[in-house]
This record gives C-alpha cells, structure tokens and sequence, in this order.
C-alpha cells in the first residue's frame, strides 16, 4: 500500500467559489483525481510535512540529489515518454521538494505552450549554464534527451573533480590539524612541568629554551585565552573555506605552486575540454561554446588565456592555432584539437583531451599525496623535536660547572 500523505489545497467548486481544506491521497494525482470528482477545480495543491521532511526541504538540494533527478527525467525521455508526463512524474516524485516543485513549474509553463529550455531556466535549479544552451539546442535538434545526457555527464564529471580536489586537500589539512594538536598538547601539559627550572635557573639556559618553556608556561597560565583562540582559528578557517570566492581565491595560489599546481591546472583544462565537447556535440555553435566554457572556469588567468582564444576565433582564426598562441593547453592538446578541426570530429577528440587530462591529473594528484605525508611527519617532527631539544638544553644547563 502507498503512503497516503495529507495535503493542503485551494480551488474552485462547481458555481466558482473559492474553496480551501485539507485532503489525504497517495500522490498528488489520486488528490486531483478525488477532487475532480467532486467537481472542485484545484488551482494549488501543498504537502503537509511532517517535522523530518519539514527539516528535509529546508536544506539546500544536493548536486548529488539534483542529478539523480535529472538522470530519471532523461531516462524517461529515452524510453519514448511524453515531455508533459515525464514533467509530471518528477513533479510528483519522491526526490527534494525544490526539484519536485521545480518540475511542477516546468509542467505548469510546457502545458501553456511555453518552451521546455525557457521553463528549466525559470524553474530555479541550480544547473551550469551550458545545461541551459543544451536544453535550448536540444529542443531545436529534436534530440532533448541526448543533450541533456551530455550535460549531465559534464555535470558528474565536474562534480568529480571537485571530489578529487577536495579529498586531496583534506589529507594534509588532517596532517597539519593532527600536529598542530600534538605540539599544542605538548605546550600546555608537558612543557609547563619545567616551569620551576626557569624561575631557578633561567639566568643559565639558552635563549631557546626560555623562549620553549616561558611559552608553554604562559599557555597553562592562560588556557581560556588559548581555548578561545584555537575556537576562533577554527571557525575562521571553516567561514574561510566556505565562502565559494575564497576557495577559489586560495586554489589559484596553490595553482601556482611546483607539484600541486600542474595538477590543478589540468583539471581544469581538462573541464573545459569536457564542456567544449558536450556543447559540440549538443551542436551549440562554436564561438558560443567558447564564450560558455571559459565563463565556467574558476582560475582568472586560465578564464584570461580562454577568453582571448575565444576572440581570436571569432576574428577568424582556428581554434588550435589560438590555442597554441596563448599557451592554454600541451603539445598533445593542441595536436587533437588540430585533428578534430581536420576531421571534422573535434567534439570527439575534446572529450579524449578531457579524458586524457583526467588521468594525467589522477597521476598527479597520487605523486603529490605520495609527497605530503613525509614532508608532514618531517615538519612535525622538527618542531616537537625543537621542544624536546630545549628541554634538554634546559637540564643540562644547570649542571654546566665553571672551571
């Protein structure tokens, strides 16, 4: 048996009063059903959600979530199903009440006569704009539900990616975090035991070692200071990173670097050269995929070099010509790019440029973790070796005899 859900609806009875209440159905359907036969005419129709799904809709939607719904409405596209019924039935899907209500909204504008690219853009989600040019050049193809493919493939490949990136920062932000714990443990509770030999023979020590043990005895004596601080630094850095301007901000300066940089720059190139190919293929047309795929890049000096490709193929030259001026790609990028325009099959080898930047990057990214663990465990084992050395320094000093 379905669950039957309570629903809240305003209509119209048979002589044209405006009418309101609250009804239990299966499924906004079986409620439209029920209520026509009652000869009310609904015009608005609102679950009742309990506390859960309450908390459930007020979040976010997920990329994740977002694209399981897409997935479900192109498959119901390519098993030969009306654009009006697969609207309908993701209208009164099970997934988040932003994609249901959105797809409602689209039903609502395709069934007045209205555009299906023009409804998806109006509807809300929160979709890159190539998806939109390929709903658009989808529906003047004939072929909606294979550019709506390629665009989802773009939209798990970019997803992907940014996976990628954010797993390999984790690992060393962890690394840092767990030494940075180890040396503050070490200062508050450890150090502060040779706070008596400062105060008896503080004259005798080295300079470090007072700088050592003055420090994590001042740290004892003032531990809701040093509570405070460490909670401020946290939540900064979580403010920091959450805010999307700084991430992208702080990834352009990493890009800049020797081993991590290189990686982060071919998976972005690598994006681009996956978005060119889906719009291609979606048969967008040139100048207006390029206008699109540099628009979607995050790094300003890489969005520079691709905005003037874009302009120079526009004043007539070819793509991978413009490419190798503006260093924007590898020997092997440009070669491709030069046998797809050759061929006529550059929507093609874009997508084995992306694939072949995809592993490179994968490559990469393994040789840079592979790196980050020894320079870590190295970083951290000088300073608490420091710490321990100034200990030592500390008692031997004040055995130190003057002959």
């Amino acid at each position: 048996m379905p669950d039957v859900v309570s629903y809240r609806f305003q209509g119209l009875d048979g002589n044209g009063a405006k009418i309101t209440g609250q009804v239990q159905a299966a499924s906004r359907r079986d409620l439209l059903r029920q209520l026509a036969d009652k000869g009310i005419t609904v015009y608005s129709v609102e679950e009742n959600l309990p506390a859960q799904r309450a908390l459930f809709a007020s979040r976010k939607v997920s990329q994740r979530e977002l694209q399981l719904s897409i997935q479900e409405f192109i498959t119901l596209l390519q098993s030969g199903v009306t654009l009006l019924l697969a609207l309908s039935s993701l209208a009164n899907s099970s997934h988040h009440p932003q994609v249901t209500k959105a797809f409602s909204s689209m039903e609502k504008s395709v069934s007045r006569g209205d555009s299906f690219s023009n409804a998806l853009r109006a509807s809300g989600l929160p979709l890159p704009e190539y998806f939109h040019q390929l709903a658009q050049a989808g529906e003047a193809t004939g072929r909606l539900a294979d550019s709506l493919g390629g665009g989802l493939q773009q939209m798990e490949y970019d997803a992907k990616v940014q996976s990628e990136v954010r797993a390999a920062l984790v690992y060393p932000m962890v690394l840092l975090a767990s030494g940075f714990g180890a040396v503050l443990i070490i200062f508050l509770w450890v150090v502060p035991r040779f706070g008596g030999l400062l105060k008896q023979h503080g004259e005798n020590m080295p300079a470090m070692s007072k700088w050592v043990i003055g420090a994590g005895v001042w740290m004892q004596g003032h531990l809701p200071l040093v509570a405070l601080v460490v909670v401020v630094l946290v939540v900064s850095v979580r403010i920091v990173f959450a805010t999307q301007r700084v991430r992208v901000a702080i990834m352009e300066q990493l890009a800049h670097l020797p081993l991590l940089g290189p990686w982060l720059v071919e998976a972005e190139v690598g994006r681009w050269a996956g978005t060119m190919s889906v719009l291609l293929k979606g048969k967008v047309e040139l100048t207006r995929a390029l206008s699109l795929a540099w628009q979607a890049m995050k790094f300003r000096f890489l969005r520079s070099r691709m905005e003037q490709v874009s302009k120079d193929v526009r004043g007539g030259m070819s793509l991978s010509e413009a490419l190798r001026s503006h260093r924007a790609l590898n020997n092997t990028g440009y070669d491709l790019v030069a046998v797809g325009e050759a061929s006529g099959e550059l929507p093609r080898l874009l997508e084995a440029l992306a694939r072949l930047y995809e592993t490179t990057g994968r490559d990469r990214m393994k040789r840079v973790l592979q790196l980050i663990e020894p320079v870590a465990i190295i970083v951290i084992g000088g300073i608490i070796g420091m710490i321990v050395t100034s200990i030592i320094l500390a008692i031997t000093s004040i055995n130190d005899v003057h002959l």
